[in-house]
């Protein structure tokens, strides 16, 4: 059976202000459903963050429906979607009931949550949805149902666990093949700046021991393509659809073509997919970056400046050229406090210390002329306080 892993599409994303729906259309239309026509897979996965808020805008939810429309409508791919800790459950899954009849299978509530089983040459393949379950839902859910054991479960790992434990449980056939769609943060996963903390101080971490029982697990929540702690090929995030912020520039987006065999072995390929304006940044000087040399760009950019002045009105002049810089700092060349402490301020003259000042942020000394001028602003000092 062959399927499409994605996750975090994160539709109506804000980049610095920037609406990204308008990019998420043409890389949805223009990249993944040429994909999808291409590799005709039997199932694609959704692991998660449909939306980026719980209250998306009108254009996104727009998106999503014209997207189910594309994947089960026109070409009837099953589509299975569970809720991410950025969607609203309950409003991500209405009328989930009725649009399961159509092959467009939407998780949210844990109350209503089941196995997915599809059919290939070789028999039935359950796909089981975990939507992200705080440990308190997952409590809730277990006494709605009369299930013990619910004053058991505290951490982000046991809510899981037994989430997977239940649904596990309902399967006709424990020895079909599993696929386990998850929106967790799985050990020795590496999380990017976008991503909202599931909780603080490492509480939301589970094992991806968790996810043994499966023949693959499609993870979603960490915006990085990997796997996880294991290294295995089994147990994977196909990151975010995009790149959502400035630290994510170096990373690779895409989604996982894979295929689970008769014997529930798995081959997948990570496919990158281009978006029409790339997130990067760029780092120079301004003269350099608004020579010739320096191709204009429509690229989302966070330029950094390493001119050593100031730069006045920085953003509308670099705007002329860079139609989509949506950020600009200043790297000065100073560098963090060391937490040095050892120098003897008595036996300093000011002009020492401040020379000592500079040397230890800048790591070189003060220039002919920048010491001339500081040399001016001390005379400046000393004939005030005269003064007094």
């Amino acid at each position: 059976m062959k399927f499409i892993h994605t996750a975090d599409w994160h539709l109506g994303k804000l980049l610095k202000e920037h609406a990204m729906t308008a990019d998420q259309e043409w890389l949805l239309m223009h990249r993944f459903l040429p994909l999808v026509d291409e590799e005709k897979p039997d199932v694609i996965l959704l692991s998660g963050d449909v939306y980026d808020r719980s209250y998306p805008p009108e254009e996104a939810v727009e998106l999503f429906d014209r997207m189910t429309e594309e994947i089960v409508g026109k070409r009837h791919t099953p589509l299975i979607v569970i809720s991410g800790n950025h969607d609203s459950a309950e409003r991500l899954a209405v009328a989930s009931r009725l649009l399961s009849h159509q092959g467009l299978y939407i998780f949210g509530p844990l109350d209503r949550v089941h196995p997915v089983i599809l059919e290939d040459a070789w028999g039935k393949v359950a796909f089981v949805p975990l939507p992200y379950a705080e440990p308190a839902r997952v409590r809730v859910m277990m006494n709605q149902k009369g299930l013990s054991g619910a004053e058991d479960i505290h951490s982000y790992e046991e809510a899981e666990k037994k989430l997977s434990e239940i649904l596990l449980s309902a399967l006709p056939d424990p020895s079909m093949r599993k696929v386990a769609l998850a929106h967790v943060f799985a050990a020795g996963g590496t999380p990017s700046e976008s991503e909202r903390p599931l909780s603080i101080g490492g509480y939301d971490r589970i094992s991806d021991s968790v996810f043994d029982a499966y023949d693959y697990a499609a993870l979603g929540h960490l915006h990085r393509h990997q796997r996880t702690q294991k290294q295995s090929e089994r147990v994977q995030y196909s990151g975010s659809l995009m790149r959502y912020s400035f630290d994510e520039a170096e990373q690779h987006k895409g989604v996982i073509v894979g295929t689970i065999g008769e014997d529930g072995s798995v081959e997948t390929d990570f496919r990158e997919l281009a978006p029409l304006h790339q997130v990067r940044v760029l780092e120079g000087t301004f003269a350099e970056l608004m020579s010739e040399k320096r191709e204009a760009s429509e690229d989302y950019l966070q330029v950094i400046l390493t001119d050593e002045l100031p730069v006045i009105d920085a953003m509308p002049k670099l705007r002329e050229k860079y139609k989509n810089a949506l950020g600009v700092e200043q790297n000065m060349g100073y560098k963090e406090d060391s937490g040095r402490r050892d120098i003897e301020l008595e036996h300093m003259s000011d002009q020492d210390i401040f020379r000592a000042f500079v040397s230890e942020f800048r790591e070189r000394e003060l220039s002919d002329k920048e010491e001339a001028l500081a040399n001016v602003c001390w005379e400046a000092v000393y004939k005030k306080e005269e003064e007094r």
